[in-house]
């Protein structure tokens, strides 16, 4: 299959890299999901190269010891690929891990923002991760607010994802 094609449900295959991104890709797949967004299962999954690190049941053979609705992809399509983004990431809309509402994620008019820990792949508005961090406290809430939507580092409570060790000789 020819690279910018869909899936069923909407995937974006081997998709162009943004040229404002550098460093779009995740290149580590140990940092991404070891169950699938859809279903909560693990299994042979397919592992978003976006900032969600999300990972699905990419074919209905995969998903279908959980009955997992897959991402819809043949097999042939998946080993055709050479990335895989997902729709969040493709179209830069993330869900807010606290409320669940969809918004950009894009540079220029961002509304949900990635924490920044290397392993953690969530997207918060400013409003719900600032009273999540700080209960009770409305005014350091209020500055902490201010900080992510003017681009400044955060991390959110996790949990986080351990990170694997390296060793070496």
């Amino acid at each position: 299959m020819e690279g910018g094609g869909e899936s069923p449900n909407g995937v974006v295959i081997d998709p162009v890299r943004p040229a404002d991104r550098e460093g779009f890709y995740n290149r580590d797949p140990d940092l991404n999901d070891v169950v699938c967004a859809l279903c909560g299962d693990g299994g042979e999954l397919l592992c978003c190269e976006g900032p969600c690190l999300r990972s699905y049941h990419a074919t209905r053979v995969a998903g279908h010891p959980s009955g997992c609705r897959s991402l819809g992809f043949t097999t042939a399509q998946v080993q055709a690929m050479r990335h895989f983004v997902c729709w969040s990431c493709t179209n830069r809309q993330h869900r807010c891990a606290v409320c669940g509402v969809r918004g950009s994620s894009s540079e220029l008019n961002a509304q949900v923002f990635l924490c920044d820990h290397d392993t953690c792949g969530r997207f918060y508005h400013p409003m719900c991760i600032s009273t999540k961090l700080h209960p009770g406290d409305p005014a350091e809430a209020a500055r902490c607010r201010i900080r992510i939507t003017t681009g400044r580092p955060f991390w959110c409570q996790g949990p986080h994802r351990p990170r694997a060790l390296v060793f070496h000789d």
